[in-house]
């Protein structure tokens, strides 16, 4: 029998916003939201781990002096010690685990859990934890600061769902690029590698793509092996398939093209220009 979950009409309201504001600011707290709600949980906090790097927070629902206090010394130095910090390191994976399930036997007598789980005044704690690669990943605490207990099955069953959803924001999880941007730097870089395609035969992209960086023709002709002057020649027919004349009509032209492109449209840029 498999498992089954229907969703509350608060979670589908924080599904269809968090889904629609996917690549923008406001994704974060809608996803936090989803996940607190799904789990029946009172309190939410989300971070990125790195292996190489401290964590950053990303979106918290606490407020309290006590609980911003813990929190930053925790991020500051503190989550060395952190139970699911150490089972990002040596086992990650997408999970949801609760707090009790893989903390040592001692650990809620110990001072760590005095110091930042106590302070944070929570009954009971579970953690989802989404891999990127071998050195991230998303890891969001929800707790409940009641002796009610948590939807720890829910939150087990919609990870698939929660997983593919934060993966459509978060295409890139790096410690300068954490907030969702790496999303649009994603959609960005393939739009670079398609603009021309449509009129420009493959060896002219990339020589496109040289200019546009600012390599002169001597720099591109030794790449490709070429003479400068068969570069020139490569040159004008690449301004004259794009109707420009110039290396700053041809970055007006790339520019206006993904102004114009819809975010994560596939295809040429310069599709979008044409009526």
């Amino acid at each position: 029998m498999t498992n089954q979950l229907i969703l509350s009409v608060e979670d589908v309201a924080y599904l269809s916003e968090a889904i629609r504001a996917i690549g923008s600011a406001e994704f974060p707290a809608l996803f936090v939201n989803l996940c607190k709600s799904i789990a029946s949980a009172d309190a939410a906090h989300l971070s990125a781990f790195f292996t190489n790097a401290r964590p950053a927070e990303i979106y918290s629902t606490r407020a309290e002096p006590e609980a911003l206090e813990a929190l930053s010394l925790y991020l500051d130095v503190g989550f060395v010690l952190d139970p699911f910090y150490q089972l990002f390191l040596t086992a990650p994976a997408d999970r949801v685990d609760s707090l009790a399930d893989i903390a040592p036997d001692d650990f809620r007598r110990s001072e760590y859990y005095a110091k930042f789980f106590r302070a944070l005044d929570l009954s009971d704690e579970c953690g989802l934890m989404l891999p990127f690669g071998n050195e991230a990943a998303l890891f969001l605490s929800v707790g409940v600061q009641s002796q009610t207990k948590m939807d720890l099955s829910a939150l087990k069953t919609v990870l698939p769902l929660i997983s593919a959803l934060a993966r459509r924001h978060w295409m890139v999880l790096t410690p300068d690029r954490f907030d969702g941007t790496g999303r649009l730097a994603a959609q960005l870089d393939a739009a670079f590698v398609s603009f021309g395609s449509s009129v420009l035969s493959p060896r002219e992209g990339e020589i496109t793509r040289m200019i546009l960086h600012g390599y002169s023709s001597k720099a591109i002709a030794i790449t490709f092996a070429n003479s400068p002057e068969t570069i020139k020649v490569h040159r004008k027919r690449i301004y004259a398939k794009l109707n420009v004349s110039s290396q700053g009509e041809l970055l007006s032209l790339f520019l206006d093209a993904l102004r114009r492109s819809p975010a994560g449209a596939p295809g040429d840029p310069l599709s979008y220009l044409r009526p």
